[in-house]
């Protein structure tokens, strides 16, 4: 059923048609009079009409439709969740939304989503519990079981820490510090102190935890690097331009202990996502135009021969979709993205699809 009303509501031609048939239905039967009693008859046209005008309203108090594209992807040992955000509505007022997604990772299979207000972020993922702020209340939430363990509201944190009892200024995950560090949740207090909330431990402290950094990729698009901890980078791979439109690749310092030949191809806007420096790939994506309206998907050894080539529309599109990967993440020889609202497990060597969801 959530695919057919995401279908309904990602056309404008579809809502359209809905909403004639249904006020056109009202107002027909609106000249029937069904009853011989005259104020029932009014009652019943006044129903229909009341019908025909909350039916149309409710559409701003739904929140289905095909997702565009996404902000953040946590992976965990069964489950993968992903954070989207959009805004709704056209030229006037306009509403944002969040919605959380949860999907089987084996599978692929949607096991939930659901609307998150009008802003949040996923703070991190810990055995497949999920923790996520809900506007600026806390939220811990079993992947699994699709059940909530417990919420924080902004003004209930003085039940947590007497301290906190003065109110907060600010409430906000610690995951734009550096990547690959623990989870927390900063809490900036109006007494002017800073406090860490471990949101699965539940413990807290105004000691500001030390940082217990592990390899992770670097997000960056023009790179292909992991940081091993801040401020320390290995660069494999990274874009160099080879005129004012096209850029090559070119190799980095620690990559030269891997590849040892050069790329004389040229390619518009690339951008990395991961190396495997056992299995000897890279996989990055470049524009087939300046328009950057589609991409190939691309993986080479480490003598810059292709392995596999492959365009983002070949690999999932549709009517609704826009190709652009905007998350990523590489665990297990399996590179898991976004291209647009579809999200993709694909393994590196072969390019070889396990599976395909749209969301």
């Amino acid at each position: 059923m959530t695919e057919i009303l995401d279908f309904l509501f990602s056309s404008s031609i579809w809502m359209t048609i809905i909403i004639m048939v249904v006020i056109f239905l009202c107002v027909g039967f609106a000249f029937v009079n069904p009853f011989k009693n005259k104020k029932l008859n009014y009652a019943y046209k006044i129903f229909l009409y009341a019908f025909a005008f909350c039916f149309m309203m409710s559409f701003q108090f739904v929140y289905y439709g095909y997702t565009k594209d996404f902000k953040s992807i946590y992976i965990d040992k069964t489950t993968i969740c992903l954070y989207e955000e959009y805004e709704r509505g056209g030229e006037g007022p306009s509403e944002n939304v969040a919605r959380i997604h949860i999907i089987d990772k084996t599978t692929g299979k949607r096991k939930d989503r659901f609307y998150n207000g009008s802003y949040g972020e996923i703070i991190g993922m810990r055995n497949d519990t999920l923790c996520y702020l809900k506007g600026d209340d806390v939220v811990l939430f079993d992947a699994v079981l699709l059940k909530e363990i417990y919420t924080i509201k902004r003004e209930n944190w003085g039940n947590v820490l007497a301290d906190l009892s003065v109110g907060l200024e600010h409430v906000s995950g610690n995951n734009g510090r550096d990547e690959g560090v623990d989870v927390y949740v900063v809490l900036n207090c109006k007494n002017g102190r800073t406090y860490w909330f471990d949101p699965f431990s539940k413990k807290i402290t105004e000691k500001e935890p030390k940082e217990n950094p592990r390899p992770v990729f670097s997000k960056k698009e023009y790179e292909l690097a992991v940081i091993d901890k801040p401020g320390h980078e290995r660069y494999f791979l990274n874009d160099a331009y080879a005129n004012n439109k096209l850029k090559m690749i070119v190799i980095g310092e620690y990559g030269k202990k891997f590849l040892t030949a050069t790329d004389s191809a040229t390619y518009i806007d690339p951008f990395f996502l991961c190396i495997d420096t056992l299995k000897k790939v890279f996989v990055f994506g470049h524009y087939l135009t300046t328009d950057r309206e589609d991409f190939y998907l691309e993986a080479k050894d480490f003598s810059f021969k292709t392995k596999w080539k492959k365009l983002s529309s070949e690999i999932a599109s549709d009517d609704f979709n826009k190709p652009k990967v905007n998350v990523w993440e590489y665990l297990g020889g399996i590179l898991y993205f976004n291209n647009g609202g579809f999200v993709i497990a694909m393994d590196t060597e072969t390019g070889k699809t396990n599976w395909t969801t749209r969301l």
